[in-house]
């Protein structure tokens, strides 16, 4: 399209890299490209960029929105994504560069088999009070002592024992990654200074959330990790309802789990304090939100002034001295 809006050429192509630099190069004079996001951006964005086109990637969801329309195909759906572009009204989405892709790929894969290593400890669980057997809190999470468990040769633990220890010898190269990023981060380290915060934990909070100035605001960032509940309003009524569900998942999980780490370090912290007020008021799960909630804005406050963190005192229990005037 060009900057008439009359439509130049209109193919469809495969997924193939070299088709699309091919249609590129036939193209004479400066080129721009669309790409929405989604989970193969990375090869296409590459590919685009080597033609010397400039290329931006749209918000799927903010691009649904302004642009949608009651016949929905690949083809209307081009044809509404260069106009966006032709008036310079595209939602964009941040591109990290090859390192932060990077870091991320790493990131991803370890929270996948972080996530499988905890469904299978909890499936062990399962299976151990159905069968009536005593055990340690967290005794799975413990190598040298979830061995001890053969010994009541129950075929289903034993299965899922062998499990755990093959994913031990799946993640041990993948820790090894993980801790090197965190060497070279020097955001990371700043964000493990965080009681409770560990070196995966604060990696991924990295990968994602930096750079911190690409949030214009602290709700943004909250929004962007999926802790705030999503607000309905008409006149002066306004319900509040479920957490947003546009968000980056992954970030939302390792909030929620660190925030148990970070109340279990600082006892007495905002955190904690957060999360147990709100637990009482509500529920458990309120209250584990409420503390991932506050964590997130401690990490963003420590990312932005790049500084430690630091803390805070404890208020004084001492009572004001109370002079009476005549």
């Amino acid at each position: 399209m060009d900057w008439m809006g009359n439509i130049l050429k209109q193919e469809k192509l495969s997924s193939s890299d070299n088709e699309l630099t091919g249609f590129l190069n036939g193209m004479q004079g400066r080129k721009r490209v669309v790409l929405e996001a989604c989970n193969v951006w990375e090869h296409v964005y590459d590919a685009t960029a080597s033609t010397g086109a400039g290329v931006v990637m749209a918000h799927p969801l903010k691009t649904r929105i302004i642009s949608e329309a009651t016949l929905k195909t690949d083809k209307v759906d081009s044809e509404k994504l260069a106009e966006l572009s032709r008036l310079n009204a595209v939602p964009e989405a941040y591109a990290p560069v090859d390192e932060e892709r990077e870091l991320r790929h790493i990131v991803r894969e370890r929270i996948f088999y972080a996530k499988k290593q905890k469904d299978i400890m909890n499936h062990t669980y399962a299976i151990m009070l159905q069968k009536g057997i005593q055990y340690e809190d967290g005794i799975l999470g413990k190598r040298r002592l979830r061995e001890e468990l053969r010994r009541h040769n129950i075929p289903e633990v034993s299965r899922e024992l062998d499990a755990l220890s093959l994913m031990d010898k799946i993640t041990k190269p993948l820790d090894r990654e993980v801790h090197i990023a965190f060497m070279k981060s020097k955001d990371a380290r700043l964000l493990s200074t965080i009681p409770g915060v560990g070196e995966l934990t604060a990696v991924s909070l990295a990968a994602f959330l930096c750079p911190i100035e690409r949030f214009s605001s602290l709700e943004g960032a909250v929004k962007y990790c999926g802790l705030c509940p999503s607000l309905h309003q008409s006149g002066n009524v306004s319900h509040t309802g479920h957490l947003v569900w546009d968000c980056n998942p992954l970030l939302k999980w390792v909030l929620i789990e660190a925030q148990w780490s970070t109340r279990r370090y600082e006892k007495k912290g905002d955190v904690a304090r957060i999360g147990k007020r709100v637990a009482r008021r509500g529920n458990k799960n309120d209250g584990a939100v409420a503390a991932a909630r506050k964590l997130l804005r401690i990490c963003v406050a420590v990312l932005r002034r790049g500084t430690p963190y630091q803390t805070q005192a404890p208020p004084s229990s001492s009572r004001p001295v109370l002079h009476n005037s005549r």
